[in-house]
C-alpha cells in the first residue's frame, strides 16, 4: 500500500472519466482533513530493466500523477500544462487541465489526503494497466472562499489507469484514469 500524501483530490462530480473526478463526490461528510506537502519536484523515476523495478517504476509514476495532480492548480494557471507534462500525457493531459478549470471557474478548492492502494500492474512493453483501491476517505471539495467542506470521498473508490513510458526518457506517465465504479 502506498500513501500519496496530497492535500488536493477531485473535481465536480459532472467531469466523469477526468483524472481527479468521483474521489469526493460520492458522500456528504465534512471533515477536515491537514493537508500535506509531497515533494512535487520529483518527477517519475525512468523504467529499468528487471520486473520489479519496472513495476515500482509505474507505481511511483502513478503516485507522482496524483500528487501532481491535486496540487497543481494552486499555481498560477499558466503552469498547469508544464507541471502536468511531467506525470501526463494525452488524453488524460487535456482532461485534467479542462478539469482543474472547471473546477477553479466553479470557486471549489479540495481539501485531504488521499491513500493508494495499488492491487495489480500490468506491463506490456511501454503500455502499462494499473488498478487500485483509493482510498479517498479523507478528501472532499470545499468552497473555494470560505474553505467550508462540501462533501468528503469514499474510502474504497476503484480507479483503473493507464500509463505509457516515453520513448525518449523512459519514464512513465500517466495516459488514461477511469474509475469503473462498484467495490474494491
Amino acid at each position: 500500500m502506498s500513501k500519496v500524501g496530497t492535500r488536493r483530490v477531485a473535481l465536480p462530480l459532472a467531469l466523469v472519466g477526468s483524472a481527479v473526478v468521483l474521489l469526493v463526490g460520492c458522500s456528504g461528510g465534512t471533515g477536515q482533513v491537514t493537508p500535506s506537502s509531497p515533494n512535487l519536484s520529483a518527477p517519475p523515476q525512468a523504467a529499468t530493466s528487471s520486473g520489479q523495478d519496472e513495476r515500482a517504476a509505474v507505481e511511483t509514476a502513478y503516485s507522482a500523477f496524483w500528487s501532481r495532480t491535486l496540487q497543481t492548480d494552486d499555481e498560477p494557471e499558466e503552469t498547469w500544462r508544464a507541471a502536468m507534462a511531467a506525470v501526463a500525457v494525452d488524453p488524460q493531459l487535456t482532461t485534467t487541465l479542462n478539469a482543474m478549470r472547471t473546477q477553479k471557474q466553479a470557486g471549489i478548492k479540495v481539501y485531504g489526503d488521499v491513500t493508494a492502494r495499488i492491487q495489480s500492474v500490468q506491463i506490456d512493453g511501454a503500455s502499462a494497466k494499473l488498478s487500485d483501491c483509493q482510498d479517498a476517505s479523507r478528501t472532499g471539495q470545499a468552497d473555494a472562499t470560505t474553505g467550508d467542506p462540501k462533501t468528503v470521498g469514499v474510502p474504497r473508490n476503484p480507479v483503473a489507469a493507464d500509463l505509457k513510458r516515453d520513448s525518449t526518457d523512459g519514464r512513465w506517465r500517466v495516459a488514461q484514469v477511469a474509475f469503473p465504479g462498484g467495490t474494491c
